[in-house]
C-alpha cells in the first residue's frame, strides 16, 4: 500500500468519508476513501501501488467478458449490445466524418468493434489485461496494446478522437493521463470521458455500498466539478458536460452490497437479492429514471464529459 496526496490539488489535508471493501469480487482488505480538505477531490489513500493493484483484476472482472453476441441470456445481450451501439453513437454525434480513434480501457473490445461497424473509423484499443487484449485481438482482428499508456509511445497529434469510458477513476496519476491524451490527440482533436458521479441520488442513498466506489479498483471518485478541474488544468477546453441514463443493473448492484451489508437472514436475502435481479424493480424505478434522465439532472449514477483539445 502506498501514501499519496491530493492528485488534483497536491494539498494532504483530508477527511475520511468512508472505509471501503471489496464488494464486488470480495477480495480481502480494508480501504480508506478520502476527501482533499483544499478541492473536494474523494480518493482512496493508502491505496493499492501499481503492482499491488493487479490482483484485484481477476479475469472474471466484468469488463472482461465474452461478446455480446455470445451472451447466453438474451436480456443480458440486448442490454450489452444497447449499451455498446449507445457510445458508439455518442462518438458518432460528435464526429461523424469518422476518424482514427484510441478506446483506453478497451476491455475485450466490444465498444470499438460496435463503432467500426457504424462509420470510417480506424481503431485501436489499449488495456492492462493481457487476456482482454488477447481477445480483442482474435475476435475482432484489431490493433490492441496491452499495458499502460505511457508504455504505448503513441506518436504525438496521432488520433482524431480519445475514449475513456469508466477508465480514468482507475488510474494511478489521472493528471499524468489527461496530459498524455492531450499530447497524442491531434489539433482540435476530441476526448470523451465517463466516470462515476459520486454527486448522484442513488450516492447518497446508498453510502459506502455505492456501486460507484468500487474500491479498491476505483482508486479516484469524481464529481463534476473535481472533473472539470482536472480538464481544465490539463488544457482541454470543455465543450459540454452531461449526465447521461445509464441501465438498471449498476443501481442493482447497489442494492445487492446493501443486502451484502445489512441483511443477515440468509434466506431473506436470498429473496431480496431474486426480487431485485428480476423485472419487478427495473419497470418499478423506469419513470423516475426516465425523467431525470430527460431533464439532464445531475442525480444520475455515471457523468459524462466531452472536451475539445486546443492545442
Amino acid at each position: 500500500m502506498e501514501e499519496t496526496n491530493c492528485n488534483l490539488c497536491g494539498a494532504n489535508e483530508t477527511e475520511l468519508i468512508y472505509t471501503e471493501k471489496d464488494r464486488l469480487i470480495k477480495l480481502p482488505g480494508s480501504f480508506r476513501l478520502v476527501r482533499c480538505r483544499q478541492c473536494g477531490l474523494l480518493y482512496l489513500n493508502p491505496r493499492p501501488s501499481p503492482g499491488e493493484i493487479k490482483v484485484f483484476y481477476p479475469p472474471e472482472y466484468d469488463p472482461y467478458t465474452i461478446a455480446p453476441e455470445d451472451e447466453p441470456s438474451r436480456i443480458k445481450r440486448l442490454e450489452r449490445e444497447y449499451g455498446f451501439w449507445k457510445r458508439a453513437r455518442l462518438v458518432n454525434a460528435a464526429r461523424p466524418q469518422g476518424g482514427r480513434i484510441l478506446d483506453i480501457g478497451c476491455a475485450t473490445g466490444h465498444f470499438l468493434s460496435t463503432l467500426r461497424r457504424l462509420g470510417p473509423w480506424e481503431v485501436c484499443g489499449l488495456d492492462i489485461s493481457a487476456e482482454a487484449t488477447d481477445y480483442a485481438r482474435k475476435r475482432y482482428a484489431m490493433e490492441v496494446f496491452t499495458g499502460e499508456l505511457a508504455q504505448a509511445q503513441y506518436p504525438s497529434g496521432h488520433f482524431d478522437v480519445v475514449t475513456l469510458w469508466d477508465v480514468l477513476e482507475h488510474v494511478h496519476d489521472p493528471r499524468d493521463t489527461l496530459t498524455e491524451i492531450h499530447r497524442i490527440l491531434k489539433p482540435g482533436g476530441l476526448l470523451l470521458v465517463r466516470v462515476p458521479n459520486a454527486a448522484t441520488w442513488d450516492a447518497r442513498l446508498f453510502g459506502p455500498c455505492w456501486v460507484g466506489y468500487d474500491a479498491p479498483r476505483h482508486l479516484y471518485v469524481f464529481t463534476p466539478a473535481t472533473l472539470r478541474r482536472y480538464l481544465e488544468k490539463s488544457s482541454f477546453r470543455i465543450n459540454s458536460m452531461r449526465t447521461f441514463l445509464v441501465s438498471y443493473p449498476p443501481f442493482a448492484l447497489s442494492v445487492q452490497f446493501w443486502l451484502d451489508e445489512h441483511v443477515q437472514d440468509g434466506a431473506l436475502k436470498k429473496a431480496l437479492a431474486a426480487v431485485n435481479r428480476s423485472w419487478i424493480p427495473r419497470l418499478a424505478t423506469l419513470p423516475a429514471s426516465t425523467v431525470l434522465g430527460y431533464l439532464n439532472n445531475t442525480f444520475i449514477t455515471t457523468a459524462f464529459a466531452t472536451s475539445l483539445v486546443e492545442s
